[in-house]
Formats: C-alpha cells, sequence, structure tokens
C-alpha cells in the first residue's frame, strides 16, 4: 500500500518553495526591470538619434543655450515612427529632445526629456535676463518707449537685485542689452582706481582722447584684460558733451564712462539717486558742466560738478556680445557666470581672487588664517596682488614723504609679509613707483621714481588702487563678507606724495586726499606671488570674490 505525504512532509515542502520563490523573485524581478530599462535606453537612443538625423538635414543652427524639438515633428517629418511606447510604463512616449551646440566638444547634444523642460544652463545672457521682463514693468527690466529691441534697467537696488555678472576678472552690472542685435553693455560694479580724468576739461573728440582717463580706460584696463574677453568687446560710441546734451560730443571706443543720461534713466529721469548705478561712492561721468568742471557722483549719488584736479573712481563701460552663462542667479553674491576659469598662476586673469595661507600671530586675516588676494598685474615670473582689504590696525607712514624700506609703514608690511610662505611668495625685490601724484597730475606721472622691495602699497593709477573694498562705509557694492578687516580704518596709505610734507591716501567715499606722514591710516598689502616656471596650481575655487582660488 502506497502511503501519501504527511501533513509536516507538504508543510515542509510549502515552506521550502516559498523560501525558494523569496530567494528567486527579486532576481527574476529584477531581471525583468533591467530588460525593461535596457529597452527605454534603447527607445531614447533611438529618439535622440532620430534628432540627429533631422539635426542634419535640417541645419538647426548653433545654439549653447537648450532648445526643443517635439517627438511630433520627428514623427511628421518622418525620422520617428509613431506610437513608440515606453517599455517600462507601456504608455505612449511623451516629451521632446533638448538640444544645443557644445562648444568646447564640438559637437551637439541631444537629450530626450518627457517633461520637456528647458534647463536655464547653459544659456545666453540676454534669454536667462529676458526672463525678468514682463509687460509693462515700470521698475527692474523694462522696454525702451522708442525701441522694442532694447531693454534696460531701472529702480534701486531691492528692485534691481539680479544684474551682476562675473566676467573676465570683474563683477559687472548689466545696463541694457539689444535683443536683435545680441549685445550688452555693461559697467563696473565696483570703482578700479582713483585718478584726476585730465588736464583740462574736454570739449571736443581731440580733447577727449588726449586725457588721462581715456588713456587708463583702453590702454591701462584694456590691456589688462584677457584676449579672450577683449575679442567679445565691440566698439561702441559714448557720449561724451555737456551734460545737458550728451552726445553734444561722441566717441568711438572699446572702452569709456557712463553718460548722465544713462545715469538719471536708472533712477527716476531726473536723477541717479538711490538707484542700482548709485554705489554710495564717487565716480567720474563722461560729461562737463563747462568749460572748467566735469561731471561727477558724488558718495550721496547726487549729479556734481568739479574740478579736472580732483581725484575720484573710475567705473568702465562696455559693450559685448552675447555670451553663454553656466550658473549663478545674478544676484551680488552669486554673479551670472561663464564657464571659463584659470587653473593655476600662470594663466590667471587680472581681478581674480586667490586665497593664500597664513601663518602670522597679528591675525591679519582672520580666524581661518587665509588671506584674500586680488591680481592686480602680471608678469612673466610673478604676479602682483593686493590684500582684499586692510590689516587689522592703523599705521604712521613714516618720517618723510619719500617712502624707503626703512619707514614705519614697512614694519606691518614686512610683518605681513613673513607670513606668507615662501612657498607661494616671489621674495625677489619688484619696482614700485613712488613719485608724486600732485593735483590734476597724469597718472602716469607717479612712475617717475621707483623703489625696490617684495613688499609696498597700492600705487595710484595701477588697478585696485581705488575705494573697490568699500572701508567702513554702507557696503553697497561689495560683499562684506569677503573683505579683509573692512572697518579697520575709514583710509589707507599709496606709495605716492602729494607734496612736499603730504602723502596721497584713498578715502571711504572713493577719492584720493592727502595728509601728512605722522598722521594713521589703514595699511593694504600688496606682495608678488609666483608664477612663471614656479606657477602655483589652483586645487578649487572659481576666482570670485565669495569662491577665490585655492593653492595646491
Amino acid at each position: 500500500m502506497k502511503k501519501g505525504f504527511t501533513l509536516v512532509e507538504l508543510l515542509a515542502v510549502i515552506i521550502i518553495l516559498g523560501v525558494i520563490a523569496l530567494i528567486t523573485y527579486p532576481i527574476i524581478d529584477k531581471s525583468i526591470k533591467n530588460s525593461k530599462q535596457q529597452a527605454l535606453d534603447r527607445t531614447i537612443d533611438s529618439i535622440e538619434e532620430a534628432a540627429y538625423k533631422y539635426s542634419v538635414e535640417n541645419d538647426i543652427g548653433y545654439f549653447t543655450e537648450y532648445k526643443t524639438l517635439q517627438l511630433s515633428d520627428l514623427v511628421s517629418k518622418g525620422f520617428l515612427k509613431e506610437n513608440i511606447t515606453n517599455p517600462v510604463t507601456n504608455e505612449q512616449m511623451q516629451g521632446c529632445v533638448l538640444y544645443r551646440w557644445d562648444d568646447p566638444n564640438n559637437q551637439y547634444i541631444f537629450e530626450y526629456d518627457e517633461e520637456c523642460e528647458v534647463p536655464l544652463f547653459p544659456g545666453s545672457l540676454i534669454n536667462i535676463l529676458l526672463t525678468q521682463y514682463s509687460e509693462g514693468n515700470t521698475t527692474g527690466l523694462v522696454k525702451d518707449s522708442t525701441n522694442p529691441n532694447l531693454y534696460y534697467y531701472t529702480g534701486t537696488n531691492e528692485q534691481v537685485s539680479n544684474n551682476f555678472l562675473w566676467y573676465g576678472g570683474h563683477q559687472w552690472r548689466v545696463l541694457e542689452f539689444d535683443e536683435s542685435a545680441k549685445t550688452l553693455t555693461l559697467i563696473t560694479q565696483q570703482p578700479l582706481t582713483a585718478i584726476s580724468p585730465a588736464s583740462a576739461v574736454w570739449t571736443s573728440e581731440e580733447a577727449y582722447n588726449n586725457s588721462y582717463i581715456k588713456t587708463w580706460l583702453n590702454e591701462y584696463f584694456w590691456n589688462s584684460l584677457d584676449s579672450s574677453i577683449q575679442a567679445n568687446i565691440l566698439d561702441s560710441t559714448f557720449n561724451i558733451g555737456i551734460y545737458t546734451d550728451v552726445d553734444e560730443i561722441t566717441t568711438s571706443k572699446k572702452v569709456g564712462l557712463l553718460d548722465e543720461d544713462q545715469y538719471k534713466r536708472a533712477g527716476d529721469g531726473t536723477t541717479g539717486k538711490d538707484s542700482f548705478l548709485d554705489i554710495k561712492d564717487s565716480f567720474w561721468l563722461g560729461n562737463r558742466s563747462s568749460s572748467s568742471f566735469v561731471r561727477f557722483v558724488d558718495c550721496n549719488g547726487s549729479l556734481l560738478s568739479t574740478s579736472v584736479s580732483f581725484t575720484v573712481g573710475v567705473r568702465a563701460v562696455i559693450k559685448i556680445s552675447d555670451i553663454t552663462i553656466t550658473g549663478g542667479d545674478g544676484t551680488l553674491t552669486s554673479n551670472y557666470q561663464v564657464a571659463n576659469k584659470s587653473t593655476n598662476t600662470n594663466n590667471i586673469q587680472v581681478g581674480e581672487y586667490i586665497n593664500v595661507p597664513y601663518s602670522g600671530s597679528d591675525n591679519a586675516c582672520g580666524n581661518d588664517n587665509i588671506c584674500t588676494f586680488r591680481v592686480v598685474s602680471k608678469d612673466e615670473d610673478s604676479i602682483k596682488v593686493v590684500l582684499n582689504g586692510l590689516l587689522p590696525t592703523e599705521s604712521q607712514y613714516g618720517s618723510s614723504v619719500t617712502i624707503t624700506t626703512s619707514h614705519t609703514i614697512y614694519t606691518p608690511l614686512n610683518t605681513f609679509a613673513n607670513g606668507i610662505s615662501n612657498t607661494y611668495r616671489y621674495t625677489e625685490n619688484k619696482t614700485f613707483y613712488i613719485g608724486d601724484y600732485p593735483s590734476g597730475a597724469n597718472y602716469e606721472d607717479v612712475q617717475d621714481e621707483i623703489l625696490e622691495a617684495n613688499v609696498g602699497l597700492p600705487t595710484v593709477g595701477e588697478m585696485f588702487s581705488g575705494n573697490d573694498i568699500d572701508m567702513g562705509s554702507s557696503k553697497t557694492f561689495v560683499d562684506v563678507n569677503t573683505i579683509e578687516n573692512p572697518t579697520a580704518s575709514n583710509y589707507y596709505w599709496t606709495m605716492n606724495r602729494y607734496s612736499s610734507s603730504n602723502v596721497r591716501r584713498v578715502d571711504y567715499i572713493g577719492n584720493l586726499n592727502s595728509i601728512s606722514v605722522s598722521s594713521t591710516s589703514g595699511v593694504r598689502a600688496v606682495i608678488y606671488l609666483k608664477s612663471g616656471t614656479s606657477a602655483i596650481t589652483f586645487t578649487g575655487g572659481e576666482g570670485t570674490p565669495q569662491s577665490p582660488y585655492v593653492l595646491q
């Protein structure tokens, strides 16, 4: 007689089968899902391949920002079959193909997107800015009433907070752009230097072309820019006429000055005070008020006139072709940015920021012992950098107006320089210009006398020898968190004399004034870092105020 399975045996078999199922089901399920995902990947590849074939036959153009190509268009034009099903969901494929031209890799990029959401970056700066416009805007981004292709910014910093651009080592504000011509007009957010503009008020284009300020902008400043930036700057017409008729005289240049009408337009049309162009710091305009006076904006944002012997800040204005933006939101602390950045001190751009370790015990660079510098200039074996801020205490200048390395000012300077490791610092002597800068002088006159040293102070007329760090003021044009000891003083010394008894110094409202050597002022150190055959590699950072380069 055959015996059947007992209940216990059946239960054991069922349990074993259950265990086997529990073990094998995830494997089988994963295999099925992988198979479906692979099928979906192949389907997406076929969609992107269809888009590529479409691009070849239809010459879609070279767009660095993303464009969209609907799946229905690919179907209707015969590049894709109808009713393509998603192998994972068994639903019909929806969405579009995003495409753009990838300059670095010299090829098109095609990306299927089910939601058809176009990424903001990378994209045309003009197209990104256009997203800020709404019909009827009276502040922020507005459309010109006489030119439908022209857009410009107007309003306070609260109303215009997203037109900051980090480009070529400088922070710019977008003044306006032409949607049709694909051009943008920019002004530096910070004053770049402080100088007298000319030997006499310009009353003709020829006279302007002989001015100090035209030369500084179109030679000194221009030559400091990277060649890739220069190549994108267009000739532009600048209004340099009398302030009541700014285009009475015009000139075509690569770099120029803001005119009075542009400044007013940024405000209520009659004054630019409290507008986004009012930085609570003094700077020159391109217009005269008479044969004796030139127009400028004072530290209160008011439009005033003064003699050409006066010395206030210089803000550069340029026009560029549209550029591709790769990040940022256009604010003060997150400027719109382009992709390129430096890899070492050989290819760094003037104006970019570097963090350098500090071993001094004077707390010159805060608790993190990292000093932030900004590049002033470059030569064959070093880069000249200026502390982005001040040393923690003021100092007297010295015993005479002609500075030497034995002056009182060199005590804190040497102490500071010795806190920078020779791994990074170029320790051989370099030339510092210590000549006179009296009222109305040419900034180049300071080169008449020199001092050989490996540390010094800013020189009148060179880059960042104005109030670009906004000492002890309202911090309207910089992020105070990026400045070393910003309230240590309202002034800092330069290398240059004013007269036989006074020395030049920069003040908190952007002017160059003068004072006795026995007075105390802030100290803004200038040193050299290694470059050339001893170039220092950067291991991180973007070269911006918020993200300086990090040294290896």
